[in-house]
This record gives structure tokens, C-alpha cells and sequence, in this order.
């Protein structure tokens, strides 16, 4: 044997086995961080597609809009699919500054969507659980907070709400940064803070921001002194959070200032209430937020669907925020930090009674006090905060489960909360099992298949939920019992707790095979035969439409693809026809598409609503043809007798896929040497009644009127064009106007052979350019001025911040 070999090993050092240990709880951390998005977007992860809802029908053809401006060198600054085309970076919801978008560049769509969803994910998990730690949890409870919140149904049914989802996922992150800024007063923490809170405006929802941003305001409020009111500390907070909040503004001014822009023509700011409230939450379907899936599973009566949601499918699919974590609520609201627990507890309340929304007072009584909230849209969305909260009380109670509290005091301020869930999910399981012979005739839709089926599922799933409650019960009062076992106990509350969110939301984003976004429908074949076609796709999405089909409702589906799952299938069949406004993502131009978000110009908006309400008369032709829609596609035929068939297909509808031309639409542009100074409703009546041909003479809504000279001709052509600019060639005979039927804003700016022009608003809705008799080349670029005044206010604020840093930064490095 060797001498070498002799000499025996050295023991480890216990520094060498702290690092092993710190190791292997960061890996351990990782994974638990990892395994909640994996659980729940397997599906996506393992091959399929998401595209649940808006993310087929909206997202889709929005990002390929964005990536073909990109493509063409252009400012991805407009839209030219949707209604004649509409602003594409001033929709907060096509998130085109937030940093993520960009790498749609470099992704199909489908992976895209599924590295964001699961990356913010990630991302919103590890903000929560350094939030968690900084309100005072321990390490292993931190990350139980961030499990509860990245599995929780409010968040998880942001996945197909790219932009909410992004907004909630910056939650943590923003209120991390806030609770640090306000603790250490620092410029530079001030100045993270309002970076956070600017990449969370670009996300794009302003319904997010606005919530982060009040609870941020609570945050500041606890630290606070009381008196004096006026005190240095209080300063220090109120120029923190100015500095924060000023920084964010300008980071962000790009967006708010071109979508409050485009806000301000439309009826956006004038929302009716009953637009406001929709999707607020009814009491009884708030019990969702314990009992999981309780009518969402369900299929409901109408006058039930209406009562509960609307008479649609569920804002948030899931409500579901866990049965057993009621005694992790419930410990952290018995015993832990008073301003904390207070401020969280302050979250979860306020939030529940604002998602009441139309059904209770307070909603009211928030927007009264903040009239600006009145731009923001289905209370139901406050329940996305109260996830947060939940989730950070119920980390912050595992530790008080740890820790020691009175046996009477923990039997009546744990125990029994706990009981009573447990009571309450019993209770359901049992109604629905044992009394269904009732309860099914009263809510449930007659003649729906399988309707037995689900309510015997729901009673399954309160049936688990009774069973988990009754786990966390006993395991309360074992704590109670045995106050050795405190340890033990708080870890298996808190698996139980995660298991039981990660079971119910394991299957709540459904995933669709990829042939459902690589599928080309054989009309937008037909279509491309077209040059500048327009099309007119009909919206099947209201009843009013339905109840025009020839032979009735044209859902459900009569036939689907071979192994698809039902809703993806119906997916596909919408795609299929066309439906708004699906027909952008393969550069189709459409027409007269419904404003759902309220974003539209007043009159596009009265236009369009006065096309659907003249359908089956003469001036709804009219009016296809003043907006130069080459076709329509509809799965109808009576509301279209003055139209020429081209085509049909089969769907998977009843109903096949029709493709009707319009007779002698108008041209995308033209030349007349007349113009009448008309607007507004005066316009519309003209429209359906007057004697006006809009081939020859163009309303304005200003100006003077002019006669068209005798013998006037006048032509007029695209020679060149990208989603941000068009180039005509126009030749007339004397001065006269170019008419594009393309949609107005006033961000277009023109020049007629270099000189700039003024762009007028044509007919209401399009774009006119006054040019004089002879041959010009006309050029019209899209550069709204609130874009361009948001550009400069974001790089001086970036520089100013950039430069106030680094001097800082170089001040700090001068020894003493």
C-alpha cells in the first residue's frame, strides 16, 4: 500500500456541509417554483396548443399583425386587419413595448405562447415567494405562499388573458419592489419600484396596474406615522412613492398616452354601468371561491346562467382559492406582524366586495371616489389581488402553526374556521348526491346530455374538497392537542393545501393539436384571388345573430375532426368561417367588426351598429359597398339575397361556410370633385335615406362644401404600401379629394408630392387627402403625435435615471 493511499480522507468541513446543504434547498426552491407551471401547462408542454377562448380568436391574428409589421420594416404602430384597420400599438392588450412580445420574432405563435405562459409562471412564483419573505415568512413558508398563488384559480384563469395574466403575473414583483423603496427611502429603490410598476403598465393591463397601485398606496399607508401628519418620515414615504410613481408614468408613455389617446374618441370613458359591471360576481357564485367549480361545472339553466354569469361562460375559470388553506388563513389572521395581516386581510375583503360588483354597493361607491376607474371593465377581476393575498396569508400561517398560540384561542380562531368550510363542502356534496332529483330539474338546461353526469361530478369533486377540509380540521386540532406536532402538522396542512389546488386546476387550461393554427380554411383561399379584398366576416357570438340562422342555432358542433376535444374543435369551426377577428391572421382586411372593448372612434362604432341593425334592406348593401367589403362570409343565407354566391364548404357546423361578393363595391381608393360637409347622425341618415352617391362626392366633417366641376375624372391607385404607411398615385382632371377606405385617426399624416397635407375624416369613417388637378403621388404615414410626445418623455426618463445611477453609483465608489 501506498503512503499516499494510507492517509485517511478528511472529514468534511461544516462550512462544506452548510454549502451542500444551501445547495440542495436551492434546488429544492427551483423545482418547487418549476413544478406548479408544469403541473398545470403539461398539456401545452408535452406538444399541444393553448388557445382557449381569446387567444385563438384575438391574440393570434394581433401578434402575426405585429410580426408583419416587424417583417416590413414598418412601426408596429397599426393594425390594418381589423375594421378597416385600428390602431395596433395603442391597444394595451397587443402588448407591443413589453419586452417578452419581441420574441414572437424568433417563436411560431403556439411555442411562443407557451415559454410565456409558462415563464410568467415561473417568474410571478419566485416574485411571490421574495415577497413572501419580505413581509416575514420564513424560508419553507414563503414558498408554500408562492405554490398557493402561481396555483390559484383567479391566476390561472388569466392564462388565455395574455395581457391581464402578464399584469398579474408583475403583482409581486411590483409590491417587492414597493415594500423595500418605502422601507429604505433610497432614490435608487424608488427608482425600481417605478421600473416595475412602468414594464407592468407595458404589459398592458391597466385593470392590474390600477389594483397593484392601491395596494402599493395601502403598503405606504401602514408605514405611516400618525403623528405629525406632516413629519419627515411621511415625507420620505410621499417622495418615494412620487419619485416611483413619476418614473413609471414616463417609462410607460408610449402606451398610456397613446392609448388614453385613442380612449378619448371613443366611448371607452362614457362606459354604460351595466357595460362596467358585467361579469360581476353573484354572492352565491363567490362560493366558487371554496367550493370548487360549484356552478361553473354545471350546465346551467339560462335564467341561472344569466343570474350567475352572465349568461356565458365564466370571466375567471376558476374562482378556487382552496379549502384547506382556510386553516392557514385563518392561524396567519390568529397570530403573526399586526400591519401586515392587517393590510393583506384589508386586500381580501375590499377585493371580495368589489368582484360583487353590480350586486352589491361597493363597486359603486369605489368608482364615486375614483372616477378614473371607471374606464375599467368586469369587477370579477378583483378577485385577482385577493388570490395574492390569500396565498401570502396562508404562507404567513403556516408559520403560525409553528409557532405557539393558546389552545382555546387556536381551537376558536383555527379550528373552528375550518370546521366550518369543512361543514359547508359536506354539506354541497351531500345536496348534490342526495337531493339531485331536485336540484337538477331547477338548474340544470333540459335535454342537455349528460347533465346527470356533471352534477354527479360536482358532488364528487365537494365530496374531495369535504375531505380535504376535514384533513386540514384534524390536523388543527391534533395541533391543538399535541403542540409537539406543530411542525409536522404546518407541513402537511401546507402539502395539502398546495395538492389540493394543483388537483382541481390540473386540467383548467385545455391545449388543442397545432393543426389548429396551421390549418388554412379553404375560403381564405378563395379570398386571396382577390386583390384588396375586404371582407365582412358575421359575428355568431350574440343571440340576436344566432336567431337569424336559417334552420336555427348554428352551435353545436354537427361534426368534429377525429380526436379532438370539443372545444378545440369548436375553435377550429370558428376559424373555419372567418369569425371576428380571426381573418387577420392571415392578412385579410375586415370590415365592420363589432367593438367589443369599447376602443372603436364614435362613428365606426355607429357605423357598424347601424350595418348589423339595416341587415336584410337595401342600405345594408349600401353600406357594404361604401366601405368597399369585396365579400361577406356567413354561414346564412336570407340576411343576403342582393349578394352573389361564390362558394360554399363544409364546416363543422350544420351550416356550411358561404362566401358571398358584394356587386360593385367601391374601390379601396378613388378620386371626386365633390364634397359635402356633413357628420355625425346627419351622416348616418343620409346613409340609409338620402340621394347621395359616394363615388362622386365625399362628406367632410368640416370645411366648405365644393361642387364638382363639369366632366370631372379622376383615378386614383396603391403603387406601394406597409402596415404603416400607404403610397397612391392619383391623377384628376381639377382639385378634387383621394378617398381611401381605410379607418381615420388622426395620427395619419399625408403628403401630396412631398407637401404636407391635412388627412380628413371621409364618410364618417375613412380617409380623405385634398389634391389638386394633375398627376400626384399622395403618401400617408401612420405617426400619432401622443406616440411620438410618450417616446421623448420615456428616453429622457430613462437617461435622467441612467445618468443619476451611475453618478451615484461612482459617488459610493470614491473612498473616504
Amino acid at each position: 500500500m501506498s503512503a499516499a493511499a494510507a492517509v485517511p480522507a478528511r472529514p468534511e468541513t461544516a462550512a462544506t456541509l452548510r454549502s451542500r446543504r444551501s445547495a440542495l434547498a436551492r434546488a429544492l426552491t427551483a423545482a418547487a417554483l418549476v413544478v406548479p407551471a408544469a403541473i398545470v401547462l403539461r398539456g401545452a408542454l408535452l406538444g399541444g396548443v393553448l388557445f382557449r377562448r381569446d387567444i385563438h380568436l384575438v391574440w393570434h391574428p394581433q401578434v402575426e399583425a405585429f410580426v408583419r409589421a416587424i417583417a416590413a420594416g414598418s412601426w408596429p404602430v397599426w393594425d390594418p386587419g381589423p375594421a378597416f384597420g385600428q390602431p395596433l400599438l395603442a391597444d394595451p392588450s397587443a402588448m407591443v413595448l413589453y419586452p417578452f412580445t419581441w420574441l414572437n420574432l424568433l417563436m411560431r405563435p403556439w411555442t411562443y405562447y407557451t415559454v410565456f405562459a409558462a415563464a410568467h409562471l415561473v417568474f410571478t412564483a419566485a416574485g411571490a415567494r421574495l415577497l413572501a419573505r419580505r413581509l416575514g415568512a420564513s424560508a419553507p413558508a414563503a414558498l408554500l405562499a408562492a405554490v398557493l398563488w402561481t396555483a390559484s384559480g383567479p391566476l390561472l384563469s388569466l392564462v388565455d388573458l395574455w395581457h391581464h395574466f402578464a399584469g398579474a403575473a408583475w403583482m409581486p414583483w411590483v409590491l417587492l419592489a414597493a415594500e423595500r423603496a418605502l422601507r429604505e427611502g433610497r432614490p435608487r429603490a424608488a427608482l425600481l419600484w417605478g421600473g416595475a410598476m412602468g414594464t407592468q403598465i407595458l404589459a398592458g393591463s391597466a385593470d392590474m396596474s390600477a389594483m397593484t397601485g392601491l395596494i402599493a398606496l395601502g403598503l405606504a399607508a401602514s408605514r405611516a406615522e400618525r403623528r405629525p401628519l406632516a413629519g419627515p418620515h411621511n415625507l420620505r414615504l410621499l417622495g418615494t412613492a412620487a419619485l416611483a410613481g413619476a418614473f413609471a408614468l414616463a417609462v410607460s408613455a408610449p402606451l398610456w398616452m397613446s392609448a388614453l389617446d385613442v380612449a378619448a374618441r371613443s366611448d371607452r370613458a362614457a362606459l354604460p354601468a351595466f357595460v362596467r359591471t358585467y361579469w360581476s360576481v353573484h354572492p352565491l357564485a363567490l362560493l366558487e371561491t371554496l367550493l370548487p367549480a360549484l356552478w361553473s361545472g354545471l350546465p346551467l339553466r339560462p335564467d341561472w346562467s344569466a343570474r350567475l354569469f352572465e349568461g356565458r361562460e365564466p370571466f375567471l375559470g376558476s374562482l378556487y382559492l382552496g379549502l384547506p388553506a382556510v386553516a392557514l388563513v385563518a392561524a396567519a389572521l390568529a397570530h403573526g406582524r399586526p400591519r401586515v395581516r392587517l393590510l393583506l386581510l384589508a386586500v381580501v375583503v375590499l377585493g371580495l366586495l368589489v368582484a360583487l360588483g353590480r350586486h352589491a354597493p361597493f363597486y359603486d361607491a369605489i368608482v364615486t371616489v375614483l372616477p378614473p376607474l371607471r374606464i375599467l371593465r368586469y369587477p370579477v377581476k378583483a378577485l385577482v389581488p385577493v388570490a395574492l393575498a390569500w396565498s401570502l396569508l396562508a404562507g404567513l400561517g403556516a408559520d403560525a402553526w409553528r409557532h405557539g398560540t393558546a389552545r382555546r384561542r387556536w381551537l376558536a380562531a383555527v379550528a373552528a374556521p375550518a370546521a366550518a368550510v369543512t361543514l359547508l363542502a359536506l354539506g354541497g356534496a351531500l345536496a348534490f348526491g342526495a337531493f339531485a332529483g331536485r336540484i337538477g330539474p331547477a338548474v340544470l338546461a333540459p335535454d342537455v346530455p349528460g347533465a346527470d353526469a356533471r352534477l354527479a361530478a360536482g358532488a364528487t369533486r365537494l365530496a374531495i374538497g369535504s375531505l380535504a377540509a376535514t384533513a386540514a380540521l384534524a390536523l388543527a386540532v391534533a395541533r391543538a392537542a399535541r403542540p409537539r406536532w406543530a411542525r409536522p402538522a404546518a407541513i402537511a396542512v401546507g402539502v395539502l393545501a398546495a395538492g389540493d389546488l394543483l388537483l382541481v386546476h390540473r386540467n383548467l387550461q385545455p391545449v388543442a393539436p397545432r393543426e389548429l393554427y396551421t390549418h388554412r380554411p379553404e375560403v381564405v383561399a378563395a379570398l386571396a384571388a382577390t386583390p384588396h379584398a375586404r371582407v365582412y366576416a358575421y359575428d355568431y357570438t350574440r343571440a340576436d345573430a344566432l336567431a337569424r340562422l336559417a334552420r336555427g342555432t348554428a352551435w353545436p358542433l354537427a361534426r368534429a375532426p377525429e380526436g379532438w376535444p370539443a372545444e378545440a374543435s369548436l375553435a377550429l369551426a370558428m376559424q373555419m368561417h372567418l369569425a371576428p377577428a380571426t381573418a387577420g391572421r392571415w392578412g385579410l382586411r375586415s370590415a365592420y367588426d363589432l367593438d367589443y372593448r369599447g376602443l372603436y372612434p364614435r362613428d365606426l362604432a355607429q357605423l357598424t351598429q347601424l350595418l348589423r341593425a339595416l341587415e336584410g334592406t337595401p342600405a345594408h348593401a349600401f353600406l357594404l359597398r361604401l366601405g368597399g367589403v369585396s365579400h361577406v362570409v356567413s354561414l346564412h343565407a336570407d340576411s343576403f339575397t342582393d349578394l352573389r354566391p361564390v362558394g360554399q364548404w363544409e364546416g363543422l357546423y350544420r351550416e356550411p361556410v358561404r362566401l358571398f361578393a358584394v356587386p360593385e363595391p367601391l374601390p379601396r381608393t378613388y378620386a371626386v370633385g365633390a364634397a359635402r360637409v356633413v357628420d355625425g347622425r346627419d351622416a348616418l341618415e343620409l346613409f340609409v335615406h338620402g340621394d347621395w352617391s359616394p363615388g362622386r362626392e365625399v362628406l367632410l366633417p368640416s370645411g366648405a362644401p365644393i361642387a364638382a366641376p363639369y366632366g370631372f375624372t379622376g383615378t386614383s391607385r396603391v403603387v406601394a404600401e406597409r402596415p404603416d404607411r400607404v403610397r397612391l398615385e392619383a391623377t384628376l382632371s381639377a382639385p378634387g379629394y383621394v378617398v381611401l377606405l381605410d379607418g381615420f385617426a388622426p395620427g395619419w399624416r399625408a403628403r401630396v408630392d412631398g407637401e404636407p397635407v391635412a388627412v380628413a375624416r371621409a364618410n364618417l369613417a375613412f380617409r380623405a387627402v385634398a389634391v389638386p388637378a394633375g398627376t400626384h403621388t399622395i403618401e400617408l404615414t401612420y405617426r400619432p403625435a401622443a406616440l411620438l410626445v410618450g417616446l421623448g418623455l420615456s428616453v429622457l426618463a430613462l437617461a435622467g435615471a441612467a445618468a443619476a445611477w451611475l453618478r451615484r453609483g461612482a459617488g459610493a465608489a470614491v473612498p473616504a
